[in-house]
């Protein structure tokens, strides 16, 4: 017989072998293995093969969570690798000149942003420490501007200043310099508008209490004391307003609006042909919005947010939700959800845990379906606070699209490490949520990203083909017609 590490070592050199490298890597990390020598060897030879792929995926100035995570595979292996210190310098020194444009290019959010994915990343060190604060200092700055505080923006400016390190672009320095310079004479501007406001306040003069009241909200959009003037100009003249000033944005690009769905059934006026089975005609029958969430090193997954999905072959008319290629009907059967309840209707044979169906059936989290001759999924409602529903896929029949699993979507989809999540992502560290907001829809994660080279604090709306990268996920989403 041979020992059980022998064993073990032979199914880590397949897994290798056949490129499941993860796999191979979470074995040879065992107590099991790791302390015999042809295990050893292995380890530092898959090693090498996780850093050349981490150095091609964060390669060209890529954000890539697989590429680190490759990296932090290949340092469970070979703790003390000179490999993969090289490529941590390299990221690190990237990042870091990335640092110096935000900053720059007047974005400190974005790079302390930046700076704090380098934290968790442990990378930059004493550097990335010293840019933090100075980043802070800039971030702080910019918010002093909003509320009119422009002196102390230039006074913390000026700090910042003293702080940079030798090795800093002298652009970086330059620029800002020029800053604190225009804050101060930002701050001077402000404070004589200030002063006019408040003496046209004193001769209830409301039309240049108005016209000086925005000229600072323009300038300052947080300054309390021309919130209030502009309030009392209003009550001046007779209109009272309750809604802050926000200044105009652009609407972000390819965000979807989705209607709530509100499909109509009417029952079939077909005779009974088809023996008890209940048919469900939608006139006109249009095809719910969907989209696939293509997420890194998970898969795909197609998600319905009508309140009907229609599960049946591919059709050149439109309107199957699901498309399987499989024996089936166009119109094979429908899931329709009823408050927080799903219902089953049959329209050709169809099995729920091998009864076969004659009418309408209400769902349970569990059940086994089975439509025609073999195309199989289990119905699941994992999240006891959620009425999202999951198919998974149990057959070998593709979808089209082909994906791994199909949500139908209520008001929010979990995606995650958690047994809860409608969708698992098992190399995750935290929740992704997904949710409808009015006609839009838009996900929260637990700390910040990047989506199409902008930083977002935790939460943005969904924008279809965008990219999204966050400290140990990816993914994007594509709207299908």
């Amino acid at each position: 017989m041979f020992p059980a590490w022998r064993i073990q070592l032979g199914a880590a050199r397949r897994a290798v072998h056949d490129g499941r490298w993860e796999e191979a890597a979470e074995m040879l990390a065992g107590d099991n293995l790791r302390e015999f020598l042809p295990a050893k060897r292995l380890s530092l030879k898959l090693a090498g093969q996780l850093i050349a792929r981490a150095g091609e995926r964060l390669g060209g100035g890529r954000e890539s969570s697989a590429g680190w995570r490759d990296l932090r595979q290949a340092a469970r292996l070979a703790p003390v690798d000179a490999d993969i210190e090289k490529l941590r310098q390299r990221e690190a020194a990237r990042r870091m000149n990335r640092v110096y444009e935000l900053l720059t290019a007047g974005a400190p959010a974005d790079g302390l942003a930046e700076l704090d994915r380098m934290e968790r990343r442990n990378i930059g060190g004493d550097a990335r420490r010293q840019m933090q604060l100075i980043a802070r200092r800039l971030t702080e700055a910019d918010a002093a501007t909003r509320e009119g505080s422009f002196v102390a923006a230039a006074d913390s400016v000026a700090k910042a200043v003293e702080m940079l390190p030798s090795t800093a672009p002298s652009a970086l320095r330059k620029r800002l310099q020029q800053v604190s310079a225009n804050f101060r004479a930002q701050g001077k501007q402000c404070d004589a508008l200030t002063a006019d406001m408040h003496e046209a306040v004193s001769r209830e003069d409301w039309s240049r209490v108005l016209k000086l009241a925005t000229e600072l909200l323009e300038m300052s959009p947080r300054h309390a004391a021309a919130a209030r003037a502009r309030r009392k100009a209003w009550q001046g003249v007779g209109m009272e307003v309750t809604q802050a000033y926000v200044p105009g944005h652009g609407a972000p690009d390819r965000v979807l609006r989705v209607p709530r769905p509100a499909v109509e059934l009417t029952s079939s006026t077909r005779s009974g042909a088809k023996g008890a089975h209940v048919d469900t005609a939608i006139a006109p029958r249009q095809r719910g919005p969907r989209f696939v969430a293509w997420i890194d090193g998970v898969g795909g997954f197609l998600v319905c947010l009508g309140n009907e999905i229609v599960l049946g072959q591919p059709s050149g008319t439109g309107d199957v939700d699901v498309p399987i290629l499989a024996d089936l009907s166009r119109r094979h059967a429908t899931i329709r959800r009823e408050g927080e309840a799903y219902v089953l209707t049959p329209i050709h044979a169809a099995s729920v845990n091998g009864q076969a169906l004659s009418g309408p059936t209400v769902l349970r989290s569990g059940d086994h379906i089975r439509l025609g001759a073999g195309a199989e999924f289990r119905f699941r409602r994992p999240h006891a606070l959620s009425a999202t529903a999951v198919l998974d896929r149990l057959s070998g029949h593709k979808t089209e699209p082909a994906v791994d699993g199909i949500v139908l979507m209520g008001e929010s989809c979990v995606l995650g490490p958690q047994s809860h999540c409608h969708v698992h992502c098992r190399p995750w560290e935290s929740d992704l949520v997904l949710f409808r907001r009015g006609e839009e829809l838009a996900f929260r994660a637990a700390g910040p990203f990047e989506m199409d080279g902008r930083t977002f604090a935790a939460e943005a709306p969904v924008t279809w083909g965008a990219r999204i990268e966050g400290e140990d996920f990816g993914l994007s989403f594509e709207v299908l017609e």
